[in-house]
């Protein structure tokens, strides 16, 4: 039989009291080690015992198998697993890894639908998840509510319930004590202010936390400890693990890349002790549990507190024999973003980002700086007519006026920022809005003949016709939306268009040979081949239907078998582009192509290349 803590039990009435109270999307906040799995779990029970079904959500297999455990121990019900590599259970109970469930798109039944480190709910698949659930009751868990993107949680979730602090958890020991040692030398390098380091800035200052220094350290102050290192990046970790055994100390090294069965068998030795040290690249800050590890060295800077409350948190969970726990921060994390037993305040409100931030944005109406999730920004395509060119304009909604705005990029020479387009207001710009069934990349010259500069209006009038026209007869893509709007774009007069199709007819049904009406016609749009046979006379039309009869009976017999060998022992005499043209021009192109297939490989190759060159020249 289990029992809550009086924090846990509170925390448990104050979940319920909400959902009474018409809030149906309830987060909790507790300090890593406080027992958050238990406390869902409790949930869980209740809604279990009622028949109502309930979805478990993480990100990690350490986390969806500590769920899966303490569910069972707790609810009695044996849960089901959605991850790949487990087979499907008809449970009550479905602890899912979010990405399986983004991936499949499928969610089981549930009246509750509990996120485990609940800080990442703001991610798109997470959105979807919550989509998928429009009724069920939500239960988010984090002991960090903060996103360092200038996103908050208030548009996840509906109330915010934070319980007894990491000082208070140490006083009632169920937290342990900790030293906290610092003073090292800081990174030289630029700290980012309201944002964390990126992969870029994080290989710049390895080179401020040597692994021997690393190791140094760790003989100063915490020799013999059951240690988990944080390192800058995978090279960084993998480093630090070879100084450690080299000097006979056993040390394992983990990173996102490790495979399930290796990363289980490194956690395992850590755990029973075969293994002293163990080096991670972002992989142990969220879901692992040994609470008999005594030491952590933090040897990567951060500016995210959710990222050093969760790397400190690893350490502080008590254990028989365990005085106290040592903080080795090689940094001056400490520094800028406090001690574990520090009083936070927390709130679901966004907290403006580093403007410095690659792709951040600031809002014109309230001024907070966020980074734009990219699933959450609206695009459209446009034509600047200032600049001829076209542009993709952005949308997105403020995360904390909840107002949205527009910006663009602007892809000047002259580049701000490294080379990163700089961003301009879309205010005084002329737009106009691409249709979705119109392709710019077919309407370059379009744009070439915009850029022009003409001495005269009837100068410019004349060459637009014509280069409507042209355009419109030489590029077989061109539906007649994407034509209508090129005449929109340069100005032309509305005639234009029938002028556009007439001329394309008259090419047709001046055709001598059905192959020329095909080289014409076969690559053009449904709706164009529709209204170019509308302007035909029905004496035009009897033509090209008798020519069509005609070339495909007689395509037929060159088809045959007879006419297909003697074809293909010609294109195997064939030395050269004379002698092939020549043969092209008199046997039909049908029989050629069949009897290419009859070909060597080289050969094969060779007459595919002329072709491609005869079929070059004659446009």
């Amino acid at each position: 039989m289990f029992s809550l803590r009086d924090y846990q039990q509170d925390l448990v009435s104050k979940t319920f009291a909400t959902w009474s109270n018409g809030m149906r999307k309830v987060l909790l906040q507790l300090s890593t080690g406080g027992g958050k799995t238990i406390i869902f779990a409790a949930v869980a029970s209740k809604l279990t015992a009622e028949g109502s079904g309930v979805l478990v959500v993480a990100h990690r297999e350490e986390l969806i198998t500590q769920a899966t455990e303490k569910l069972a121990a707790v609810t009695k019900v044996q849960p089901g697993i959605i991850k790949a590599g487990y087979k499907p259970t008809d449970s009550l109970i479905q602890v899912a890894s979010i990405q399986t469930l983004a991936r499949r798109q499928t969610y089981p039944t549930a009246k509750l639908v509990i996120i485990d480190e609940a800080h990442h709910a703001s991610a798109n698949s997470y959105r979807r998840l919550l989509d998928a659930y429009p009724d069920a009751l939500i239960l988010g868990l984090t002991a960090t509510p903060r996103r360092e993107d200038g996103y908050g949680l208030r548009d996840i979730f509906d109330h915010l319930i934070c319980s007894i602090t990491t000082k208070e958890l140490i006083a009632l020991g169920h937290l342990t004590d900790y030293k906290l040692i610092a003073g090292f030398k800081y990174s030289q390098h630029k700290v980012p202010q309201k944002r964390d380091f990126t992969k870029k800035e994080l290989e710049e200052v390895a080179s401020d936390y040597k692994p021997s220094e690393v190791l140094k350290q760790w003989k100063n102050f915490c020799p013999g400890n059951k240690t988990v290192i944080f390192a800058v990046n995978v090279k960084h970790s993998q480093q630090i693990a070879a100084v450690f055994c080299a000097d006979g100390i056993t040390c394992e090294h983990l990173d996102g890349e490790t495979p399930n069965n290796q990363r289980k068998a490194i956690l395992d030795r850590f755990r029973s002790g075969q293994t002293q040290v163990i080096s991670n690249c972002a992989i142990l800050t969220e879901g692992f549990d040994c609470p008999d590890s005594s030491a952590a060295v933090i040897a990567r800077p951060t500016s995210s507190v959710t990222l050093w409350l969760q790397m400190i948190g690893r350490i502080l969970r008590p254990a028989p024999g365990k005085e106290s726990a040592t903080i080795l921060d090689m940094t001056d994390n400490w520094f800028r973003l406090g001690r574990p037993c520090d009083n936070r305040k927390w709130s679901l409100d966004p907290v403006s980002c580093d403007p410095d931030t690659q792709g951040v944005r600031c809002c014109p109406h309230c001024h907070h700086v966020f980074k734009p999730m990219v699933p959450l920004v609206r695009t459209k395509e446009y034509f600047n007519s200032k600049t001829a060119e076209f542009v993709i304009q952005y949308e997105a909604d403020c995360p904390n006026c909840r107002k949205s705005f527009k910006w663009v990029l602007e892809e000047s020479s002259v580049r701000e920022n490294d080379g990163v387009p700089v961003i301009v207001s879309s205010v005084d710009i002329e737009f106009k809005e691409v249709p979705p069934e119109v392709r710019s990349i077919l309407l370059v010259p379009i744009i070439q003949a915009k850029k022009r500069k003409f001495r005269s209006p009837e100068k410019k009038l004349i060459f637009y016709n014509s280069t409507i026209r042209n355009w419109f007869l030489n590029c077989q893509e061109v539906n007649l939306r994407e034509l209508l709007y090129a005449i929109e774009l340069l100005g032309c007069p509305e005639e234009i268009f029938d002028e556009s199709i007439e001329f394309l007819a008259y090419r047709v049904r001046n055709a001598q040979e059905w192959l020329d009406v095909t080289k014409i016609m076969s690559s053009r749009p449904d709706n164009v081949k529709k209204v170019i046979w509308t302007r035909l006379s029905h004496l035009e039309k009897d033509r090209l239907n008798k020519m069509k009869a005609e070339y495909e009976n007689e395509t037929k017999e060159w088809l045959s078998e007879e006419n297909l060998s003697t074809t293909a022992e010609y294109l195997e005499a064939c030395q050269d582009m004379e002698m092939f043209s020549c043969l092209w021009q008199i046997y039909k192109k049908p029989a050629i192509k069949a009897a290419i297939e009859r070909l060597s490989a080289d050969k094969r190759d060779q007459i595919n290349q002329w072709i491609a060159q005869l079929d070059k020249a004659s446009y």
